[in-house]
């Protein structure tokens, strides 16, 4: 499988501001399952996605215009369900240094 393009860029004197642009091109791409020790913002732009999360029991499902909040240490995995998906995910507050 493919992984998705992936392009980052970071603001801020501690790169805290981050924004990832994401295309998938194929569908059943998967992202890994991970939590943060930040806010995490999620603009679905193009395709659909499910989201599964662990504040919630259920699988959602999130195509074009939606936005997702995710809070810090949510743990969640992404899922293309109709590629291309493109996403915008910001994350604030990263306050990391990379």
């Amino acid at each position: 499988m493919q992984p998705p393009d992936i392009t980052r860029v970071f603001k801020g004197a501690r790169n805290e501001f981050e924004v990832e642009i994401v295309f998938a091109a194929f569908e059943a791409g998967q992202s890994p399952k991970e939590g943060h020790s930040y806010d995490e913002i999620i603009v679905v732009t193009e395709g659909t996605i499910e989201l599964e999360r662990s504040d919630q029991q259920e699988i959602t499902a999130h195509s074009k215009f939606e936005t997702i909040f995710l809070p810090k240490s949510t743990v969640h995995q992404i899922t293309v369900k109709k590629a291309p998906a493109k996403l915008v995910i910001i994350h604030p507050e990263r306050n990391e240094q990379l």
